[in-house]
């Protein structure tokens, strides 16, 4: 429009989306390729309290804030998540569905214990640097404390874990080379090594190797630009993951076996064959070319809900699996045949899983479900973390082993037996699963495998590991910064998308190796220059200027306009973020505000906005 607000979108695949803005530019609806209307609703901040579809007839989502502008309230249909937070801006109550998660932290932030009216408890210990030292957690539904879980963790003097005690007598120990990166991660059950894996690193962080002591050796191979594209696996098979110009990938060298439409959409994947609806979304999928007189085998169907999360899925057998989100599109219900499984999430992570039975009433017309709660199972993670560590099941625990980028790997039992294992490939699929399959359904960090559809759920997507790539276009388009929509991460083997948004490095040697409660990873409100922005970030980060020698802060390009925050790492120098050519939240500030960074007017207007937590510009009444 006149001022440079975006009004229309034309998509690589021809697909148009409209914006209508009021006043102050803000998106009051947003037409989509398909003629579905999304509208929505602010407050007197600029922010969002309501997203309705009034072509559609979904319900709303709605949210509401506090006097901190911390979000307090998020509804959507008959599901409610509520908030409240201590005066470090720390979440310590969450509550959504008649369920109730109370937290406590330290002086410094970090949590010390979780109690869940579920049925779950998690307590943390730490030493006099912060770091981890125990962590222990009961639930289930086991009344007698047999539902109970703990590991001890030991740290070198950088603050990298080198050892973990797990129930059962198993104990891990890991070594890592000069620049932080795992090449040796075992196994032991009394002194006796059970399994080892050796990691062995090129330049720019690629993995060329992993020595397997039960399965033996895989190699990669990447492009001159850094591409994973081969595997070459013990048995001797090899897997491709050829890629085009636009990030299209191919399971063959001659990039052959795949024929994909504009916009990164796959049509045909061998012999089966992908359709799309108007907004790009995946709804069929079967044997067969697409013309007409081939006909449709093994044919799966897809239905969309209109804010992109994925409705149903309809199998060839023509039984159905429906799914139901909350507000902030956490899975909150899968149902399948005669079984509803159902979670309740702690933050962005699943803390409670159980099935409850359904039976049909024909005279009815619809579902009932039990209330009885069956296969009462607690997930337990990582801290600030999406790696899963262990799981209680009806009173029993077990451990979950992980590889170099969090994938589960194994599990065992409370006794130190093995009760799980699995080997994936480059893209997530099985290779080798051995015990209790499907035991773990984790695959690559933030997905959980659905057995019934073969898709992984990714919070704001569904991957296929199949098909090596999401079924929908990513909901923040070229923000990702790839230019495949479609696209799941460059390197498996060292990034991954924990929301089905935006990839990250989690094991990034670039970053400053923090010890104790320093982070090398903040999020803090854009200053208007950089220096007062790495002013704040050092604060928030607990680390000093002099601390840092050779690390510079690195503005991620995630810029709100409406909160005025940003991400920023801690980064080596002359590392590869530093390298890299992209704008960063500076060029986005600099494109929304209409100022240069750095200057009396950017600071000024960072001011104004209320973001300026340092030093009163001296310019300022």
């Amino acid at each position: 429009d006149a001022v440079g607000n975006v009004t229309a979108e034309k998509g690589f695949d021809g697909a148009v989306r409209r914006y209508l803005r009021d006043r102050g530019g803000r998106v009051v609806r947003e037409t989509l390729p398909s003629g579905t209307e999304r509208e929505y609703g602010y407050d007197a901040c600029s922010r969002v309290t309501r997203v309705s579809y009034p072509t559609a007839g979904d319900p709303d989502q709605t949210y509401a804030y506090g006097l901190s502008g911390r979000l307090v309230q998020a509804s959507r249909g008959e599901s409610t998540v509520e908030f409240a937070y201590n005066s470090l801006g720390l979440p310590t109550r969450e509550t959504a569905d008649g369920n109730t998660i109370l937290r406590t932290y330290d002086h410094t932030g970090r949590i010390l214990t979780l109690d869940s009216t579920a049925g779950a408890s998690l307590h943390y210990t730490r030493n006099a640097y912060g770091e981890l030292e125990g962590f222990t957690a009961t639930g289930g539904s086991d009344a007698d404390g047999a539902g109970s879980w703990e590991s001890a963790h030991r740290h070198d003097a950088l603050g990298f874990e080198v050892e973990r005690i797990l129930p059962g007598g198993i104990v891990r120990s890991f070594a890592y080379d000069d620049i932080g990166r795992l090449v040796d991660a075992r196994t032991r059950k009394d002194s006796r090594t059970r399994h080892m894996r050796r990691y062995r690193w090129g330049v720019a962080d690629r993995l060329l190797s992993v020595e397997d002591s039960r399965h033996g050796e895989t190699r990669y191979s990447y492009t001159p630009t850094g591409q994973l594209e081969r595997a070459e696996y013990p048995d001797g098979r090899v897997q491709w993951r050829k890629s085009d110009q636009t990030g299209n990938l191919y399971p063959d060298p001659d990039m052959r076996l795949r024929r994909y439409l504009g916009g990164g959409r796959l049509e045909q994947d061998g012999e089966w064959h992908c359709e799309y609806d108007a907004d790009g979304n995946l709804t069929e999928r079967y044997l067969g070319t697409g013309r007409w007189l081939d006909g449709k085998k093994d044919h799966w169907r897809y239905r969309w809900n209109a804010d992109g999360s994925l409705a149903k899925v309809v199998r060839p057998d023509k039984r159905e699996v429906e799914f139901t989100y909350d507000a902030l599109g956490r899975r909150l219900s899968k149902s399948f045949g005669t079984t509803v499984t159902r979670w309740v999430w702690n933050g962005n992570v699943p803390l409670h899983q159980w099935k409850q039975h359904r039976e049909y009433s024909v005279v009815e017309d619809r579902w009932n479900t039990d209330t009885e709660r069956r296969d009462m199972t607690v997930w337990l993670f990582d801290e600030d973390s999406f790696v899963p560590v262990a799981m209680i099941k009806e009173g029993k625990s077990y451990s979950i082993l992980t590889d170099q980028l969090g994938t589960p790997t194994e599990a065992y039992d409370a006794e130190g037996n093995e009760v799980w294992s699995r080997v994936l490939d480059m893209d997530g699929n099985v290779i080798e699963e051995t015990g209790n399959k499907g035991m773990v359904p984790f695959l690559f960090q933030g997905q959980y495998y659905d057995r019934e559809t073969g898709l992984a759920y990714n919070r704001f997507r569904y991957y296929s590991p199949k098909m090596g790539m999401y079924v929908s276009q990513d909901p923040i388009g070229l923000f990702s910064g790839l230019t495949n929509l479609y696209g799941y991460v460059i390197d498996t083997n060292i990034s991954i998308d924990v929301l089905g948004l935006l990839d990250f490095m989690p094991n990034d040697t670039d970053l400053f190796p923090v010890t104790g409660a320093q982070k090398n990873t903040v999020v803090i409100t854009m200053q208007g220059s950089r220096g007062r922005d790495f002013t704040a970030a050092y604060k928030a980060a607990g680390i000093s200027r002099s601390q840092a020698k050779g690390y510079t802060w690195h503005h991620v390009d995630d810029f709100d306009p409406q909160t005025g925050t940003t991400t920023m790492q801690l980064v080596r120098t002359n590392g590869r973020h530093q390298k890299e050519n992209h704008s960063g939240s500076v060029k986005q500030f600099e494109s929304k505000m209409k100022v240069k960074y750095g200057t009396r007017k950017s600071v000024n207007k960072a001011y104004k906005k209320g973001w300026v937590t340092g030093r009163k510009p001296s310019y300022q009444k």
